[in-house]
Order: structure tokens, then sequence, then C-alpha cells
């Protein structure tokens, strides 16, 4: 990444008029560790015509999706260096991050205000520290914090991903674990286990996350996806 760009992001400040915005209008926010399945479940919301996703910038190269591509402005809006140091530097941003200081990911407040225009929910799926960062200046934020339901399905997803060396794997499987125990630590966090994606998309839009059962059995579930995580990198390093 540009060294321009990286500390253009690393001393970014969150204009309050993005925040205004969130408050003024408040967005279904969802987290999770990679391969919890968060895009089949955002796409699956989009259906309702209730909820739409607010589409990030990347500086990333679109990836295979669907057995095609991902597309622009769908999957995310692609755009170069040049571009991301105009657009961090005019304070365009609610929150912008630099994954691995390699790959810029941000969530621009026109986009959220696009989503805003249509009548619907905007959905922001971004990571914990974006959604911890908007925590500490939207009193009423919450996050849904997507899990799988057990480790083998979890791997057996990140698997199915396709070209993954095992350097790679370990590198997110360590950030799962680093997010998972963020949101055990943060009771604004609701785990929701993503068994199937019609009934987690029930489960969320009823908020029935929320009940004291559910939410117990849920932080069950993150807390053995943390012990078993943690004894394959053991014996995966």
């Amino acid at each position: 990444m540009n060294n321009e760009l990286l500390r253009l992001i690393e001393t970014y400040v969150t204009p309050r008029e993005a925040y205004d915005v969130i408050n003024r209008h408040p967005s279904l926010n969802i987290a999770g560790p990679t391969g919890a399945g968060k895009g089949t479940l955002v796409t699956y919301l989009t259906q309702s015509n209730r909820y739409a996703p607010v589409v990030s910038d990347t500086t990333r190269s679109p990836r295979p999706h669907n057995n095609g591509s991902e597309v622009n402005g769908v999957n995310y809006w692609f755009i170069d260096e040049t571009e991301a140091i105009n657009r961090v530097s005019q304070e365009a941003y609610i929150e912008v991050k630099a994954v691995h200081e390699k790959t810029m990911y941000g969530t621009s407040r026109i986009a959220y205000e696009q989503v805003v225009k249509t009548g619907r929910t905007p959905i922001l799926e971004i990571d914990v520290q974006g959604i911890e960062d908007l925590m500490k200046h939207v009193d009423t934020l919450e996050a849904v914090f997507l899990l799988p339901p057990s480790f083998d399905v979890w791997q057996t997803r990140l698997d199915g991903r396709g070209k993954m060396d095992q350097e790679d794997k370990r590198r997110r499987l360590l950030s799962a674990v680093s997010e998972i125990e963020v949101m055990l630590a943060n009771d604004r966090f609701y785990p929701v286990i993503n068994t199937d994606v019609i009934a987690t998309g029930k489960i969320i839009i009823s908020q029935s996350y929320k009940e004291a059962m559910y939410r117990k059995n849920s932080i069950a579930v993150a807390q053995a996806l943390l012990k078993e995580t943690g004894g394959y990198l053991s014996q995966n390093r």
C-alpha cells in the first residue's frame, strides 16, 4: 500500500456529520470472522426490500464470486490508491481501515445516504474494529456478530473458498480469534449462529437473538469455536 494512503488511514478522524447520519438513520450492523457467511446473509436480507447494503470502497481487485467475478458497485466500489487518497483526504468516510497494511476498505457517507434515500435500512458489513469505533460515537449502535455453527463447518466453508495456503488460513484464523474475543468482551455485540441463511435471516429480522437463552447458547458456541481454533493453531504452527 502507498505510504501516504496508509498514513492518512491511520490518522483518519471521522467527521461529526457522518455520525449524525447514523444517529438519524440507524443501520443494521453485521460483523463476524471470515467464513461466517456474512455476504450470503446480506444478499438474503436485501431480497426483502427492507434492507440494502452500503457498498464499501476497496483498493483490492475483484475476486471470483458466484461462478463469475465480483461486480463494481454491487460487491464493492473498486478504486485505485490515488482515488482512495483523494477520498480519505476529503473526509468522505464513515469508517476506513487498512487491512494487513495492504488493502483499504472504507464506508463512504455518500453510499450510506444513497441507501437512506431509498427508504431502506442500511446494512453495514464492516470489521469489529470499525464497529467498535462507531460505538464510541453512536450510543445506541449495536451489532450482530455472525458465527459458524461449529469448527468443522467453519473449516469446510474456508476450504471451499478455493486456493488458500496454510499461512493464509492461519492468518485468517488468528484474526478470527481476535474478533471473537472482542465480541465476547462487548455486550453491544450479539452473537448469531449462522446454521441456515433463511433461519438466520428470520432471527435477525425478529431480533430474537436478544433473548437471554439464545444469547447464552450463542456465547457457548463462540467459546467452543475459540477453544477448537486455538487447538488447531497450536497443531499447525
